[in-house]
């Protein structure tokens, strides 16, 4: 008996800048009726089959149902389907039922739920043992998700908080709030901070535009939707935004439908990083504007590394900034992981996880040539283990004898991860690499398995989505807090397999060895496989001159590719030659790439 084990994730934009996990939703499948054309169904764009079921449709293929569950809080699910649903591998139906959607805010009267039909799937299964597994994930467009949630009376507005002049830097941690110009009074519709990158996100419903004096009795409203204005303040309290109630009757403002995205910008100098700890980067690639929100991947090339699609691997450096102190006492501060695959748990980054890292510099009297005491510069650097005391003690030497360069300064972070600032550290504070996160402790860099070169491999390796969080404080005698700033990089792919990189000449299968001699053809026997492959190719070398055989296999696309190719070689001169299988993941530590591995066999002719 084989079991499917069908995975995947949901999501949905708000709008191309703002997208959610459908969390704790229903995803339901249904068998295809006989009239349906599986073919055509499942290679058809979702965007073309998405639909909102009437209740009589729904109930017309229930009898149909092949399975349900309900995702996670990142809108993942897991079906396992065997001879118990009588199901054998075929296309089915995927819908989605909500009885609420994600954020939904309480109404006086609940709406009914609803189904949405999002496409027909026929997964691509790969054996491992006697399971057959398949991952399939989607993003539901804005136009359709955002007129889904309005079907429910889910209003949202996600936005961003930037200074007005020419950097429109993101503005941080000031209240965002949001009215509605009505005809008796103006309703306000919630509040939001803003988040380090800027951007807030307030959730409403229709209640909150549609009430009047004398709601529930009478909801009247001039327009179908809300007319919105904005007001914006400092943690203090300070007004750095105040939009007139015209505002909203302005036609881009006026009437706005269930997802309304829009950029503020207020006339504040934002205060250095001195004042604000911050997370920034992940080597070169910014966490918010260079790594994909949904995928976790990077958005483009930096500085000449990485590119569109690339996963994370090894050891990273988290990079940010954290002053001396806070609120007039030294600061410290950490850094968390949570495994978005088992949300819910965040593991301080901390001893095995710690790669070292340089992340400042100090200054300290040392005599490195015997010629007396000078200030000289001593590295700092955050490690797992091997901390050394704040004052380092001078070399037992006699007098003129150069002590040499000055030792590291080494802090390790404590049993819940937290960093104390060196209050020697120049330049404020450690600022660029915060810690070096090595992944390999969370995701052990080893090789995928294979099945024998020209076999598709029988388990093929996936990666982890990471949620990373920054957390900075004043240093405080509880091991728990406080915490003054935090901000997060909610989704970072890493990989740290090693891709299946499989070479076989046929030939030497059998009674053949690699010592005897081909005369008419090879058949070259390959499987490359790897969740991300930035590109692979076949080549043949030879230090004789030989006809250019025909296009080897190649390519640039996850997984790979596996297969047996054919040469004929009747031909060529007789020499020694060399069948090469080159390949380079789609991986980057942020500061560099993957580099490419070959493997190779040789022939006689």
């Amino acid at each position: 008996m084989s079991r499917y084990i069908f995975t995947g994730r949901f999501c949905g934009f708000i709008c191309p800048e703002c997208p959610e996990p459908l969390s704790n939703v229903k995803v339901r499948l249904y068998r295809l009726r006989g009239n349906q054309n599986a073919t055509a169904l499942a290679v058809a764009n979702p965007k073309d089959t998405l639909a909102v079921l009437s209740d009589e449709q729904v109930e017309a293929k229930a009898k149909f149902l092949l399975a349900e569950t309900e995702t996670d809080a990142e809108g993942r699910f897991t079906f396992e389907l065997s001879d118990k649903q009588k199901y054998n591998g075929e296309a089915f139906e995927v819908d989605v039922y909500c009885g609420a959607v994600p954020r939904q805010q309480p109404r006086r009267v609940p709406l009914r739920p609803r189904q949405l039909s999002v496409t027909t799937v026929q997964p691509q299964w790969r054996q491992r043992g006697n399971e057959a597994l398949a991952n399939w994930e989607y993003c539901l467009p804005h136009r359709v998700w955002c007129y889904f949630r309005g079907l429910f009376g889910a209003w949202t507005i996600c936005g961003k908080v930037v200074t007005c002049d020419q950097k429109a830097a993101p503005v941080s941690n000031v209240k965002v709030s949001a009215f509605d110009v009505d005809w008796l009074q103006d309703d306000p519709l919630g509040s939001a901070i803003t988040d380090g990158a800027g951007k807030f996100r307030i959730d409403y419903s229709t209640d909150d535009f549609e009430k009047t004096p004398f709601s529930p009795m009478l909801n009247v409203e001039l327009t179908g939707g809300p007319d919105v204005y904005f007001k914006v303040e400092t943690s203090g309290g300070q007004e750095v935004l105040s939009e007139p109630s015209s505002r909203g009757r302005q036609p881009d403002r006026e009437n706005v439908g269930p997802c309304f995205c829009v950029t503020l910008c207020v006339d504040v100098q934002q205060p250095p990083p001195v004042d604000d700890p911050l997370f920034t980067h992940v080597g070169d690639f910014h966490i918010y504007g260079d790594i994909n929100a949904v995928t976790g991947l990077t958005n483009s090339a930096v500085f000449g590394h990485g590119g569109p699609g690339y996963g994370f691997f090894g050891a990273l450096k988290l990079r940010g900034y954290s002053p001396k102190q806070i609120s007039a006492q030294p600061a410290r501060y950490r850094f968390l992981y949570e495994n978005l695959a088992a949300p819910g748990m965040l593991i301080p980054i901390t001893g095995p996880l710690v790669y070292p890292a340089l992340v400042g510099s100090r200054l300290i009297l040392w005599d490195t040539f015997g010629t007396g005491l000078a200030w000289t510069f001593q590295s700092i650097y955050v490690q797992g283990s091997g901390a050394t005391p704040d004052t380092t003690p001078p070399p037992a030497l006699p007098p003129g004898t150069p002590w040499g360069a000055p030792p590291a300064h080494i802090v390790v972070p404590d049993a819940n991860g937290w960093i104390a600032v060196d209050q020697n550290a120049l330049d404020g504070g450690f600022y660029g690499p915060l810690v070096r996160f090595d992944t390999t402790q969370v995701l052990p860099a080893l090789d995928a398995p294979g099945n024998g070169a020209g076999n598709p491999p029988a388990s093929p390796m996936n990666g982890l989505d990471l949620r990373i969080i920054y957390q900075a404080g004043p240093i405080s005698a509880s091991s728990s807090g406080p915490v003054a700033f935090t901000n997060a990089l909610d989704r970072v792919r890493v990989n740290n397999w090693g891709e299946v990189r499989l070479l076989d000449l046929l030939e030497f299968t059998g009674e053949g060895t690699p010592c005897s001699k081909i005369t008419n053809q090879i058949s070259i026997q390959y499987t490359v496989d790897h969740e991300l492959i930035a590109g692979w190719n076949i080549g043949i070398s030879s230090a004789a001159a030989f006809p250019p055989p025909p296009p080897l296999p190649s390519g640039s696309v996850p997984r790979g590719g596996f297969g047996t190719h054919s040469v004929n070689v009747e031909g060529w001169p007789s020499c020694a030659y060399v069948v090469s299988l080159s390949t380079r993941r789609r991986l980057t530590d942020g500061e560099n790439d993957d580099s490419r591995r070959t493997t190779t066999k040789v022939f006689c002719k």
